[in-house]
């Protein structure tokens, strides 16, 4: 990893970190408290606003034009519509475990994170709107919808709890010649993962102690070589997949850390089964 990757990279975990560890504990009151919840909403107006110059940083400079739509569903073989579904889940989720904390019922919860991360995506494609080079994506925003809601679908159809929605990062070639200021930016660089809990969807016993039942499978995806006009190559893997939730441990601070790691995809031994068989050893 480059050295501005691995800065990113602990930015995004960081942030992730403090807003599990901040909002983690279930408030001890059925009532909503007024002080925790104006705290949530002030930090989360102020990660939105991080989020704002990274975009403003990354692809709103310059001139502006007529608000206009434009269809980019196959431009970079849908990585992009999984990043949009990726993050709006992401803000989604910790958004509605804040307000957990703050008191707000579960499902309530889930269902105003839902929104307030989607109404931050639409704003996002509405300022894509403005820009000549880019417009408002309707399929954007159908993978905004998807990922904002989705914490919401998993709690109430236990069926969805056995999928875990991932991401990992590794600096392409493209990203190593600076081709994007921001890892997230360039899709050669994420592959997303769906990982499944096996001792649960197979319902065997001896697969539920934890040293076995932290393994899981996971199915990612990923692009390379692609020019922004629906050329390029998708890539699919078989890994193994880690659910460090399941460790049965009493220190506050490891679950945290292990919530945390929950979002991500760590390396693991990999099969590519496109384009072509190869196994990694490792992959990030």
């Amino acid at each position: 990893m480059t050295g501005r990757d691995k800065k990113f990279l602990a930015k995004f975990l960081t942030c992730v970190f403090i807003f599990n560890v901040s909002f983690s504990r279930a408030s001890d009151s059925s009532k909503v408290n007024p002080y925790r919840l104006g705290f949530v909403l002030g930090a989360t107006v102020g990660v939105f606003t991080v989020a704002h110059l990274q975009q403003y940083s990354s692809w709103w400079k310059g001139e502006l034009t007529k608000f206009h739509f434009k269809d980019d569903f196959n431009q970079v073989l849908v990585a992009d519509k999984l990043g949009h579904a990726y993050f709006s889940f992401l803000i989604s989720d910790l958004l509605g475990k804040s307000l957990q904390w703050a008191g707000v019922e579960k499902r309530s919860a889930f269902i105003w994170s839902g929104i307030g991360s989607l109404l931050f995506q639409t704003y996002v494609e509405v300022e894509d709107g403005f820009r000549p080079s880019l417009g408002f994506s309707i399929s954007d925003e159908v993978s905004n919808i998807i990922g904002a809601f989705l914490p919401y679908v998993r709690e109430k159809f236990d069926v969805l709890k056995v999928v875990n929605f991932k991401i990992s990062m590794f600096p392409s070639e493209k990203f190593k010649s600076g081709a994007h200021r921001f890892i997230v930016d360039d899709y050669e660089s994420l592959y997303f993962w769906l990982g499944f809990d096996v001792s649960e969807i197979l319902g065997v016993k001896f697969l539920k102690f934890w040293a076995f039942d932290l393994f899981d499978l996971a199915v990612g995806y990923g692009v390379k070589g692609i020019n922004w006009k629906g050329e390029g190559k998708r890539e699919i893997f078989l890994s193994i997949d880690y659910d460090f939730t399941k460790i049965p441990i009493n220190v506050w601070v490891l679950k945290q850390i292990f919530n945390v790691l929950n979002y991500y995809h760590l390396p693991a031994p990999t099969l590519r089964v496109t384009p072509g068989l190869r196994f990694y050893l490792i992959k990030f």
